[in-house]
């Protein structure tokens, strides 16, 4: 047996004229309302069945057993409709032996409606079908309901009457779906709803502790509880926050976003005091806590022919082992900046599962390949030259004519041919940021007789050449 409770709205008498901004305050007022009065309803439900669903502005209750507590339905909806009251709670109160005739019932009708069990189908025959469209909240609910209008049906027990194959075979699966609806069948389970869970855990020492072996005993025992909580729940640590509160009242906190979600206790620990031997607390700790952000664990499904890749803990581990020993401004991955000036480009963290945005993916995906298309089609039409970026300028000796053309070019540097230059293009004047900066350098793309071709570059903040990129 199940009770809905419906909330029936907010009234507002407000009279007289309104400006626009007395509107707009009224608004944001109801919504705040609607949002306080949806938790409400959920406050009711806790006070009477630690089964219950909410689904916008209305919650289904489990209210199976209750009859040894309040007696028949007609009770039990009467006193669900009184704890809504003392709430300051305006609700529509139906109790029925399926979630659907129950939902039905409190939008079509106020007060305390009960359906006698066996009887759903009966109950809800005279209910108009536009309620369909609350009851499914997507596009395709109005096409249907439209539909059944122009086929000159108005109720549920009109919908209920009609032959499912036939109406499967002019609206696919909705159509079984809607004719359930209308029956007050259940079209799918309850799914109570769980309060998220806290994993979290701190302690409080006797005496301050310095250095990180203490420490990774302290963190042992808190994360150890931790990890079999977060194993029996199928969850994984997408973040773990680490606070260290020292005996000057400062609090040390770090924050570890994981690769991929994972809860083996020794990893946790290992991971913490790399990140605290790369940023040490300034004083002694005298407590210590632990909060984890939780994620759904993962699932691997691993194939026949491929090759084994490196586990979340070995891979969040070796690089928090490069954190610490590199530095955290060097280990990421490269992105360009919104820059001119050549080889510009910044570190980001590496992206992580948990926080990866699949439609976000797609779209990136779809961006790249038609980058990929743009530049593949301009290397289609520009097959002559190619140039590879040297990574670090290579120092180079270049005699220079009395208009500063390159006229001789070689480097120390192996790999590196030199020569006269037979040809030259340029100058190109460069430097990223010319607003702020000035000309920095002097660009030329410049051919050598043994057969090289380099794009070297004057720098005049230090009058020295330097061989750019390899054109080939």
């Amino acid at each position: 047996m199940y009770a809905c409770l419906y909330s029936a709205g907010i009234n507002h008498d407000h009279r007289g004229a309104r400006s626009d901004r007395s509107e707009n305050l009224l608004n944001a007022a109801g919504t705040a309302s609607a949002a306080v009065h949806r938790g409400s309803l959920a406050v009711v439900a806790q006070q009477f069945s630690p089964r219950y669903e909410s689904r916008g502005d209305l919650v289904v209750i489990d209210v199976r057993g209750l009859e040894r507590l309040f007696g028949a339905p007609r009770a039990i909806g009467d006193e669900l409709r009184r704890d809504a009251a003392d709430r300051g709670l305006r609700v529509h109160v139906a109790i029925a032996g399926t979630q659907t005739a129950a939902i039905v019932l409190a939008l079509a009708r106020p007060g305390v409606t009960v359906a006698v069990p066996g009887g759903e189908t009966a109950a809800i025959a005279p209910m108009s079908i536009d309620l369909l469209a609350k009851i499914d909240h997507d596009d395709a609910a109005v096409a249907a309901i439209a539909a059944f209008k122009r086929w000159g049906l108005k109720s549920f027990g009109e919908i209920a009457a009609l032959p499912p194959d036939e109406l499967s075979a002019r609206l696919g699966q909705q159509g079984l779906r809607w004719h359930a609806i209308a029956r007050g069948a259940d079209v799918r389970p309850l799914v109570p709803d769980v309060e998220d869970e806290r994993f979290e855990s701190a302690l409080e020492l006797e005496w301050p502790i310095e250095g990180l072996e203490p420490l990774s005993f302290v963190l042992t025992r808190l994360l150890e509880p931790l990890s079999l909580g977060l194993e029996q729940r199928d969850r994984g640590v997408a973040v773990l926050h680490v606070e260290l509160r020292l005996v000057t009242k400062n609090t040390h906190a770090r924050r570890l976003e994981l690769p991929a979600p994972m809860r083996d206790a020794k990893t946790l620990r290992t991971l913490a005091l790399l990140d605290l031997e790369a940023h040490p607390p300034e004083a002694a700790i005298d407590r210590v806590a632990i909060v984890i952000d939780p994620t759904p664990g993962r699932v691997w499904q691993h194939t026949l022919f491929a090759r084994p890749h490196p586990t979340p803990e070995q891979l969040s581990t070796l690089v928090a082992r490069l954190g610490a020993a590199m530095g955290q401004d060097r280990i990421g991955a490269p992105v360009t900046v919104d820059s001119y000036r050549p080889g510009a480009f910044e570190m980001k963290p590496f992206a992580t599962e948990h926080c990866h945005d699949r439609r976000g993916a797609r779209s990136a995906r779809s961006e790249s390949s038609r980058e990929i298309s743009a530049s593949a089609a301009c290397a289609a039409v520009n097959r002559d030259v190619a140039l590879r970026r040297c990574r670090q300028p290579v120092p180079a000796r270049v005699a220079a004519d009395a208009n500063g053309r390159p006229i001789k070019v070689t480097t120390d540097r192996r790999g590196f041919a030199g020569g006269a230059v037979i040809r030259a293009t340029g100058p190109w004047k460069t430097s990223g940021e010319w607003w702020t900066s000035g000309w920095d350098r002097d660009e030329w793309d410049v051919a050598l007789s043994d057969g090289g071709a380099y794009r070297v570059f004057l720098d005049h903040a230090t009058s020295r050449w330097f061989i750019d990129a390899i054109l080939d």
